[in-house]
């Protein structure tokens, strides 16, 4: 059929190819989520692994254990990637207070794993961290938040004082442990704070691999004599590389790379699978006892995170 003057036959092989970019578009981003949620299920077994670790396995060693493997890892791997960090920025002021934020994370988070439990403990610390990603970004950067981030910590503080004040018979709540939960949430959103500013310059694996080891130097001279005997024994070993080579570093890994994948906006929101995965496995799998009143706790506190996460992926 000819074609008529003035007019263009229509491509049938440009609409083949948008077809095609769209497809292979969806597809990347589609494995991008999918890398993000696998690397938050990794990070929510982590409380786990630690209940399963041999006796001797003390927070202080874990965390010292977790971020020593998992930042030689992320090194490593960056220096075979050919990205570096030169010496004259690794000793910042800037990078040794990322190492030493993450060495508080760590001790805190697995102590207060410790004391009131993987389910609880975790959605503290995790549930809590928005909320001092807010306080710490209008205290340092001027930022204003809205109503929204004053409704939901109104609820997260709800719920901590229901999981405080509403453990029944057999509930590991204690104040300790929340406090400890709570310094974790804090030491963590002062990291991500430190990190928005440091991978303006070096890459991200790069800028959590130097902070990971900067941490190890920071915590083992505090190790006790003796502390890592459980480590010799076949499920101590195990438990020390899963910590550090699957919950930390191939986790960070996946997370690097996912970030590539998706949008910024969609990155928190895939990221609660990390309390989810955490709370599941403690509840149904290591059998940890959940009061009525503890679980609506631990509620309002997922649903503040989720309104929290929601906000800031509207602002941004």
């Amino acid at each position: 059929m000819a074609t008529r003057p003035g007019l263009t036959r229509p491509n049938a092989s440009g609409h083949l190819t948008l077809r095609g970019n769209a497809l292979r578009a969806r597809l990347h981003g589609s494995t991008g989520s999918l890398l993000v949620l696998a690397a938050a299920f990794l990070w929510g077994t982590s409380g786990t692994a630690q209940a399963l670790a041999p006796t001797g396995a003390t927070p202080l060693v874990i965390g010292g254990i977790r971020v020593g493997i998992g930042g030689l890892f992320l090194f490593l791997g960056a220096l075979v990637r050919g990205r570096f960090m030169p010496a004259r920025r690794v000793f910042r002021p800037i990078i040794l207070v990322a190492g030493a934020t993450q060495a508080l994370f760590n001790v805190a988070f697995f102590s207060g794993i410790a004391l009131t439990g993987v389910a609880v403990g975790t959605m503290v610390a995790i549930g809590s961290t928005p909320i001092f990603a807010g306080a710490l970004g209008i205290v340092f950067n001027g930022d204003r938040v809205s109503w929204k981030w004053y409704a939901a910590t109104a609820v997260a503080i709800a719920g901590l004082v229901m999981l405080v004040t509403g453990g029944g018979s057999g509930i590991r709540v204690d104040l300790s442990g929340i406090l400890f939960a709570l310094t974790a949430g804090f030491a963590y959103s002062f990291f991500t704070l430190l990190g928005g500013r440091l991978v303006r310059y070096d890459a991200p694996d790069v800028v959590i691999g130097v902070s990971f080891l900067v941490a190890t130097v920071i915590l083992v001279p505090f190790f006790p004599s003796g502390s890592l005997a459980w480590i010799a024994r076949p499920a101590g070993t195990l438990s020390a590389l899963y910590l550090g080579l699957i919950s930390s570093g191939v986790a960070y890994m996946l997370y690097g790379r996912g970030l590539q994948r998706v949008a910024v906006s969609s990155v928190g929101t895939l990221t609660l699978a990390e309390p989810l995965t955490a709370a599941i496995l403690g509840v149904f799998f290591l059998g940890e006892p959940v009061h009525a009143i503890t679980g609506v706790g631990m509620g309002l506190l997922f649903v503040a995170q989720v309104a929290l996460v929601r906000d800031a992926a509207k602002a941004g």
